[in-house]
């Protein structure tokens, strides 16, 4: 093996049409209903691709032909690579996350922050339930770096394994990478639907793609004189562009799909000797320059988009979004030239002097973190401090929210306490967890919530992806260990209440658990509303900063009227008025939030506070004024 990794033009091309995906998914540019490149999502799967090629094709190198690959000198120069830009797109993010965020936006960030800068930010927002997709651009200004978190991960961890491969399979290495690339596809594409996120987010699940390009790396070194063929450089071009355009749900990757970017990128990347048109792209010079700064291009457009759109500048402004796509590609420049450029060149800034500068930076975002959260938060006013929280993901165990587990559900306690609470339904009673559990543990009262999306209570008839059987007899195994128990239950009357095999299977699940001894606290449907409560009133301060509350008053309150509130939920409570047990007990949330300020009317938020932070989730407010019925009604039965 005498390769020598000679500098690829068509490499940088390639990554300008991946960052231009990204970019173009990100901006939400429309043409009529379409959205243009819906699969630019795929740009990072390509990157991936190419990491894989280059790291592979480092070692290789330096294992091979020099006989000696240092991990030391190999990490440091990931660390010049990546770390000094990145904290620079952080420090000027954290500037604008002052000023643009409201309170608990900017706590949030301040949390990506740290994720970023320790290279977990996959984890952290796999584990802290933001979706990839959820919303193209995310109101987490950091959401991209989590494929960054990725990359780190796998440069970390990569060389190792790949020597230890090389050392002891020798020449077998390329058949492992084969068995490893098909079980990983198979693995991610059956997973895909029951579990998303994780496999969105985790390196197990993108280390295939990244086993792509190194297998590429692997074959150039081993085939150097193979003949390559024109018509697959050019497919790949188009499998990549036809993946951009044409796919739409970054929930469905990685999956058996995602092969066709990657075996495009791989095409492209393993076809380094034929010349064509395909090349006259790639390696345009226009092409190669947005390669050469799609590191810091990344880094940059995510944030300033993201900025952007919380403070509603883009707001259906075709002309917003591209100034700021611009502005995105004025700061890589700059950061591309006088960052990354700079921090690379060991004759310039040694290692040494690279950490002393590296160490208080960080140290710094510490020291922020706990410093600038009370400061923030109290420039504003108390209406606006509990905006967007996703009380429902609040509550958490071993770092993960107990929120949409199916198996091994949160237990706050221990077997000293006599009694026991149970809470079942979806994320609308998710949002009354972390008050409800604080409030038990004072008592001494034990606390299992189990909470799934679109999986309140289901029979045979009736199961999806995100709800099936084993939910159900997880829950049913569970319940039945703790005989002295109160089960506290409730059904969303948005989804459900026209669904008569729902509401039956609800009433099926009250009537068997009375049977079987356990004591019941129905609450009745909680109101949902026409509108997103923390949009709403945003959109009100955004419009209005200087007489905000002046003109808050003037708006009045997020309200519905209690006669349709009543209508919409008449089949849920006509059924639940047919029940009687002295095991059995109600509360009545339309006593909590209509006919309390304005007659006729169901309210979601008073002048001082918001009892829902959406359009059906509760608040912390709300949840408390929930629970505080909740409470008084528990110690009453016990």
């Amino acid at each position: 093996m005498k390769q020598k990794i000679n500098y690829r033009s068509d490499i940088d091309g390639l990554r300008a049409i991946a960052v231009i995906g990204v970019i173009l998914y990100h901006s939400e540019i429309n043409i009529g209903d379409n959205l243009i490149f819906s699969g630019g999502f795929l740009g990072v799967d390509v990157f991936f691709v190419i990491s894989g090629y280059l790291i592979t094709s480092i070692i290789l190198k330096e294992h091979l032909i020099k006989n000696h690959f240092s991990f030391l000198n190999f990490y440091k120069r990931r660390v010049r690579r990546l770390v000094p830009a990145l904290l620079f797109v952080l420090l000027v993010s954290f500037i604008l996350a002052y000023v643009v965020l409201l309170p608990i936006q900017f706590k949030s960030f301040l949390n990506s922050i740290l994720s970023s800068i320790f290279f977990y930010s996959n984890l952290y927002f796999h584990y802290s339930g933001q979706a990839y997709g959820q919303t193209i651009l995310s109101d987490q200004p950091l959401l991209h770096t989590w494929s960054l978190s990725v990359e780190e991960q796998f440069y970390i961890l990569y060389p190792i394994i790949f020597i230890f491969l090389l050392n002891v399979f020798k020449e077998k290495v390329k058949f492992i990478f084969y068995i490893f690339i098909i079980t990983s596809v198979i693995f991610s594409s059956y997973i895909s639907e029951s579990h998303s996120s994780f496999n969105f987010y985790m390196i197990t699940n993108r280390a295939w793609e990244l086993a792509c390009g190194a297998l590429i790396s692997i074959n150039h070194f081993q085939n150097q004189q193979k003949e390559k063929n024109d018509f697959w450089k050019i497919l790949g071009f188009i499998l990549i562009i036809f993946s951009f355009l044409y796919f739409d749900s970054a929930n469905s990757h990685p999956s058996y799909l995602t092969l066709i970017p990657v075996l495009g990128c791989c095409m492209i990347i393993d076809n380094y000797k034929k010349k064509n048109f395909i090349d006259k792209i790639l390696t345009n010079k226009f092409f190669v320059k947005i390669g050469l700064i799609s590191y810091s291009l990344y880094l940059w457009h995510h944030p300033i988009l993201s900025f952007g759109k919380i403070s509603g500048f883009t707001e259906n402004s075709f002309l917003a979004k591209l100034i700021l796509i611009l502005i995105s590609f004025f700061l890589s420049i700059l950061t591309f030239n006088y960052i990354e450029k700079y921090f690379r060149d060991p004759k310039k800034v040694s290692f040494k002097k690279l950490t002393i500068l590296i160490l208080p930076t960080v140290l710094s975002f510490f020291l922020l973190t706990n410093i600038f959260v009370e400061r923030q938060k109290n420039k504003y006013p108390e209406i606006l401090k509990n905006l967007y929280d996703r009380t429902w993901f609040t509550t958490k165990q071993y770092y993960k929210p107990c929120f949409q587990r199916k198996k091994f559900f949160c237990f706050f306690g221990n077997s000293s306490n006599e009694y026991t609470v149970f809470l079942i339904g979806d994320s609308i009673l998710a949002s009354l967890q972390e008050e409800l559990k604080n409030n038990l543990v004072k008592k001494k009262m034990n606390f299992i919530p189990m909470t799934n999306a679109g999986c309140d209570f289901l029979d045979s008839k009736k199961q999806n992806k995100f709800c099936n059987q084993n939910i159900q007899f997880n829950r049913d195994y569970k319940i039945r260990q703790y005989k002295e128990s109160i089960i506290i239950m409730h059904l969303n009357y948005r989804t459900n209440g026209d669904d008569i095999d729902k509401i039956t299977s609800y009433i099926n699940n009250i009537n068997k658990y009375l049977s079987l001894g356990y004591k019941i606290i129905v609450i009745n449907p909680i109101p949902q509303w026409n509108q997103n409560v923390s949009q709403t009133i945003h959109t009100i301060y955004k419009n209005n900063k200087k007489n905000f509350l002046k003109k808050l008053n003037q708006k009045g309150y997020i309200s519905i009227d209690f006669r349709d509130y009543y209508n919409q939920t008449l089949k849920i409570t006509d059924k639940l008025n047919k029940l009687s047990h002295k095991n059995l007990f109600f509360i009545n949330p339309d006593k909590i939030f209509c006919n309390i300020k304005e007659k006729n009317k169901c309210l979601a938020n008073s002048l001082e506070n918001i009892y829902f932070t959406d359009a059906s989730h509760l608040s912390k407010v709300g949840s408390e004024m929930i629970n505080s019925e909740l409470i008084n009604l528990i110690e009453k039965i016990n």
